[in-house]
């Protein structure tokens, strides 16, 4: 897995939660499809937020140590400075991203950290030459960003801003090189720039995008990642037409959320491919028509989907990180005029293999971040499908689980990789 882009991808590494505030009430949703990999964590804050000389000392989930559990301190967090925001956050997420850099696997740990990556809230201050949020918006931050500014943001076929791409290694804001949070003068670590395991936090102001202040927070809140990385997926980059047939690689929550885009498109075949036989029923409720375990053949899966689709489907989408399901997903589109989308992160000394006849033969191959969504420009768009009730979300969030027990969605997400 890549160190520096891995957040929104559906591999054995993935997750959501999401947290909330309250006086009178903690808890939080944790949606754990044993098929998904995914949950969404709402939590009630019971702290409040005090003001002094524009810090706040304000509750937040505080990971020590690399595979310890999180513990509840009391930080503070300073106020937003040149092109920052502070935000209240309502609800988060735990993605699966945050428990691989939890547990700092493969790459170089940076402790002590607020992880948290998914999230919705609401604007409390703005730094000097924030012009386009004010105190009360309703938002999404994203571990990506939008500066407006450079190549990429400019270009309409690109998302991946040079300024605020995913980093995962850097723990500090990009203006000085400092955190946000301390408890009793220490620092403590941001991670991919959010850090929503909090009741505060302070993001580039290119990381949060405003959206309508109608739609419920702890819905929205999981279009931060992974639902928008896997529908974008496949509205933005596939773009499958009506009557369409559609395969997806992996039905964890990213694979399900392509499902999902593929079930607005309009295909008329969606061909769920997935190892765990268990997860073809709740795949029904995003669209998906007919399941494929690979175990199941002795052929390679690709030839069993060219089969059943006279040919090879009219569009793939990847969603696993695993390079056999890229290659498969890739051969088992329809010569002429069949488009594969790789979401999914590999390893690092994974190498994609494939003849070049199959290229020859006019199938197309294509990579996506986060979608090809652009944050700030793109995600309003994204609530306003679900406030239209084209878009479902409630059917990812399943579980409740009481704040304090916070580890207890980590030991769940542990369970279900």
């Amino acid at each position: 897995m890549s160190s520096s882009n891995t957040a929104g991808q559906d591999d054995t590494f993935r997750g959501i939660h999401t947290f909330k505030h309250s006086l009178s009430k903690q808890y939080y949703v944790f949606s754990c499809f044993r098929a998904m990999s995914y949950l969404c964590l709402w939590f009630f804050f019971f702290f409040l937020g005090q003001l002094i000389d524009g810090w706040k000392c304000i509750a937040a989930a505080v990971a020590w140590e690399a595979g310890k559990p999180l513990v509840i301190e009391e930080v503070e967090v300073a106020p937003p400075k040149a092109m920052e925001v502070r935000l209240k956050i309502l609800f988060t997420s735990l993605c699966h991203t945050d428990v691989y850099f939890w547990e700092a696997k493969g790459q170089t740990p940076l402790f002590p950290r607020i992880f948290g990556h998914e999230a919705g809230g609401i604007v409390e201050s703005v730094g000097e030459g924030v012009t386009d949020l004010k105190p009360g918006d309703h938002v999404l931050p994203v571990f990506t960003g939008e500066c407006k500014e450079c190549q990429h943001c400019k270009s309409e076929e690109s998302n991946m801003c040079d300024l605020l791409r995913i980093n995962t290694d850097r723990g500090v804001m990009l203006s000085d090189g400092k955190s946000r949070f301390s408890i009793n003068g220490q620092p403590i670590y941001h991670f991919v720039g959010t850090s929503t395991f909090s009741e505060y936090t302070v993001v580039h102001v290119g990381c949060v995008a405003k959206i309508n202040p109608a739609a419920p927070l702890d819905k929205v809140c999981v279009l931060s990642c992974g639902i928008s990385t896997g529908l974008g997926a496949t509205l933005n980059v596939a773009k499958p037409k009506k009557g369409s047939t559609v395969a997806i690689f992996g039905l964890g929550a990213v694979g399900l959320a392509a499902a999902e885009g593929a079930r607005i498109a309009g295909a008329s075949r969606i061909i769920g491919v997935d190892l765990n036989a268990k997860r073809f029923d709740e795949a029904k409720k995003f669209g998906v028509t007919e399941f494929v375990n690979p175990k199941d053949h002795d052929k390679p899966v690709q030839e069993v989907i060219a089969e059943m689709t006279g040919g090879g489907v009219d569009r793939s989408v990847e969603c696993t990180g695993s390079i056999n399901a890229m290659i498969s997903a890739f051969e088992c589109v329809h010569d002429g005029w069949g488009i594969a989308v790789l979401v999914g992160v590999p390893n690092k000394d994974d190498a994609f293999k494939t003849h070049p006849m199959n290229i020859l033969n006019e199938r197309t191959l294509k990579g996506t971040f986060f979608g090809n969504y652009k944050p700030r420009s793109d995600l309003p768009s994204v609530v306003e499908r679900y406030m239209n009730k084209e878009l479902e979300l409630e059917k990812f969030i399943t579980h409740e689980v009481p704040f304090s027990e916070i580890n207890k969605a980590f030991e769940f997400m542990l369970k279900e990789k």
